[in-house]
């Protein structure tokens, strides 16, 4: 089933569930507020996916605007997740990256088990979007020569972090968020897991303490592909929902404007709508693809202060339009 649509589903479970654990920003004491903003916040995310904590994590992300790196287990990839759902994270702006096959320790594996838990990951990703990770981590961040040569062989790039909250090890939200402010330099690559409902109250914490109008979050540089657009259309067929990505949003100005694509497999000649909605799909202000698939929406005097949610109209066979994510346009 679509993954936005176990986020409709579950939105509720999101201010029933998250909401209801209680702040601990008022317990950092002047710890935050101290804080340079405007640097770069990498939210990284090992073990999943889940079939109910990464949706809602998705949809706590949306509603900041906040963009993340995924780290999945090949084999829970493969098991838990269709075509459809990994596209769909690729569509909210996230990045994917390989966590290996199931999750054994790379510096204990023979030569041939260190390359089958690492090329099976990126096969099975790459059978769904068309593309293999950039990227990928190691389980335990432990890892030894022959493991960064096995990864580099394969495309790949090993991607650490510098904050560890150890929700892994069920330590409290308090402790997670002053373990958290005190590695804070500026900017950091913060290790969580889509696998375990603690996270959920933590990210929220985070992007409470280090709000998203003041601080950047961002995918991992190195996880990115240049030709994400072209390798993704070479997956899609007639009858498939349509795709898509914002790929840059500046302010020029008064005006935003947002750079992106969208394709629908059943029109390949483009004029796909892309439009301004709610979590919901409720059509606002619209504009349509060019020919290569590419789209300029720009919108002048954006005074909110919440992120601007859009969506490819889907006119196609199975009449199911695309969330293409959430946006922060007043950057």
């Amino acid at each position: 089933m679509e993954l936005h649509n176990r986020v409709k589903r579950v939105i509720g479970l999101v201010a029933v569930g998250i909401l209801l654990v209680p702040a601990f920003s008022f317990l950092l004491g002047s710890s935050a507020s101290g804080l340079e903003s405007n640097k770069t916040i990498y939210l990284t995310f090992d073990d999943g996916p889940h079939p109910i904590f990464t949706p809602l994590l998705l949809a706590l992300l949306d509603e900041n605007g906040a963009k993340a790196t995924f780290f999945p287990i090949g084999s829970r990839l493969e098991e838990r997740w269709g075509n459809d759902d990994l596209q769909a994270l690729l569509n909210r702006g996230h990045a994917i990256g390989n966590h290996s096959w199931n999750h054994r320790d790379l510096s204990k594996e023979k030569e041939i088990g260190t390359k089958f838990q690492l090329d099976q990951s990126s096969v099975i990703t790459e059978k769904m979007v068309g593309f293999r990770p950039s990227c990928f981590r190691a389980p335990f961040g432990e890892k030894n020569q022959y493991v960064l040569e096995t990864a580099s062989s394969l495309g790949m790039k090993h991607i650490g972090w510098t904050v560890d909250p150890q929700e892994w090890n069920d330590t409290s939200i308090e402790e997670a968020m002053n373990h958290i402010v005190k590695r804070f330099a500026g900017g950091a690559i913060v290790l969580l897991h889509d696998r375990r409902f603690l996270t959920l109250p933590i990210v929220r914490e985070i992007l409470r303490t280090f709000p998203s109008d003041k601080w950047s979050y961002e995918t991992l540089p190195d996880c990115r592909n240049d030709e994400e657009k072209n390798l993704r259309l070479s997956t899609r067929t007639a009858g498939d929902v349509p795709i898509g990505k914002v790929v840059d949003i500046k302010k020029v100005e008064s005006t935003n404007i947002f750079t992106g694509w969208g394709y629908d497999p059943d029109h390949p000649e483009g004029g796909l709508k892309v439009f301004i909605g709610g979590t919901n799909d409720q059509e606002s202000i619209s504009i349509e693809t060019d020919s290569q698939h590419n789209f300029k929406l720009e919108i002048t005097d954006l005074e909110i202060d919440a992120p601007v949610c859009l969506w490819l109209k889907n006119e196609g066979l199975s009449r199911h339009n695309t969330f293409i994510g959430c946006h922060n346009a007043h950057k």
